[in-house]
């Protein structure tokens, strides 16, 4: 439960940081999609959501939830969210993007459509990168008294002639 209320919440959050990114400055980065720099803008904006993606995929697997699969599940849960809340930002796109001309609104639903396509593969990929740690073998241990090892009954300590 709790790690589910946790997804939800990650997903509400990738939602609104860039939906708060585009309210504040949408207006000088999202260009109009028949505009000559067009598509750099937008390979800019996808560079900046992949590694912040990738931040956050690590983070979720590393710290939050340490389990294996914890990104992936996170990215499902993003996806849904993110796509849920983003359908009534684009009905309400007038309400919600005051300042974007018809251009700029299509150029961020292209933005948001690979974006989102991004939220489904790089979690996976981070999951798989990342390895379980290897469990924690305790050192070699040796006998003081005897001076030999507890494992193999040798001596510790060199033989002299």
């Amino acid at each position: 439960m709790r790690q589910g209320l946790t997804y939800v919440g990650l997903g509400a959050a990738v939602w609104a940081v860039p939906t708060l990114f585009f309210l504040l400055f949408g207006k000088w980065v999202m260009l109009e999609v028949g505009e000559p720099y067009f598509g750099t803008s937008l390979f800019l904006l996808e560079m900046l959501s992949f590694l912040l993606l990738i931040g956050l995929s690590l983070v979720v697997r590393l710290r939050l939830i340490p389990e294996r699969g914890a990104a992936t599940r996170f990215g499902f849960a993003a996806t849904v969210v993110g796509l849920l809340l983003n359908t009534f930002a684009q009905w309400h796109r007038d309400s919600v993007f005051p300042s974007f001309t018809e251009g700029q609104h299509h150029g961020y639903t292209v933005w948001m459509t690979l974006a989102y396509a991004l939220t489904l593969v790089v979690p996976a990929i981070v999951d798989r990168l990342v390895k379980a740690p290897a469990p924690a073998q305790p050192p070699e241990q040796t006998d003081p008294i005897a001076g030999q090892d507890e494992d193999s009954g040798r001596s510790a300590e060199p033989q002299s002639e």
